[in-house]
């Protein structure tokens, strides 16, 4: 997922620890994982920094089949879901890279962690109506994600296991469709995100 990005570590596949997982968690990541549905999210994203300032910008998701696509005023990625094959656009530098450790990042909740616990915390109700909130506990971080019935990730938070608070985005747009021509490599160099809908939260 997008807005995990900034937090998580790109070394390697999570590993899952079986007993530590409820089926209903495990069946909740599956669906942000392996959906086949269309949608658009625009999400207003905090940073909280090592350095205690805190940042506020935009992120942005389109999932359409088996493609993704993930935009935030630093990266663009795109990465096919099935095939696990990913690509990253460093806007800064303008240089591109490719290792399936992009894709884990952006398909869904994010499999570059090795979960030590995940469990469902019931049902909640958003702008946008029902999600299913997801509590995961990794080796570095507690992250909680509001999924909704689609598979797309409308809120998340990243806390570090010290308590303190490194990552809030929420939805402020989505619609159940994308775009069809941003999920190419050779896209990566325009935006798929409307000008007046790339605001920060601050």
């Amino acid at each position: 997922m997008v807005s995990m990005l900034a937090t998580a570590s790109a070394s390697g596949a999570g590993q899952d620890t079986s007993g530590a997982i409820s089926d209903d968690a495990r069946a909740l990541i599956a669906r942000t994982r392996e959906t086949q549905a269309a949608y658009s999210i625009i999400a207003s994203v905090t940073l909280y920094k090592p350095d205690g300032s805190i940042v506020g910008e935009w992120s942005a998701e389109f999932h359409d089949r088996n493609q993704h696509r993930v935009e935030t005023p630093r990266d663009r990625i795109v990465a096919d879901c099935a095939e696990m094959t990913g690509t990253y656009l460093d806007l800064a530098t303008m240089k591109a890279s490719q290792n399936a450790a992009i894709a884990r990042a952006a398909c869904g909740v994010q499999a570059n962690s090795k979960i030590l616990s995940a469990k469902v915390a019931g049902p909640r109700q958003n702008r946008f109506g029902r999600v299913d909130h997801l509590v995961v506990v990794d080796e570095e971080n507690v992250r909680t994600y509001d999924i909704a019935t689609d598979g797309a990730i409308l809120g998340a938070t990243i806390t570090g296991r010290d308590g303190k608070k490194r990552l809030i985005m929420r939805a402020t747009y989505y619609v159940a469709k994308a775009p069809t021509d941003i999920f190419l490599p050779n896209s990566l160099g325009r935006s798929a995100v409307p000008a007046n809908l790339r605001r920060s939260s601050n």
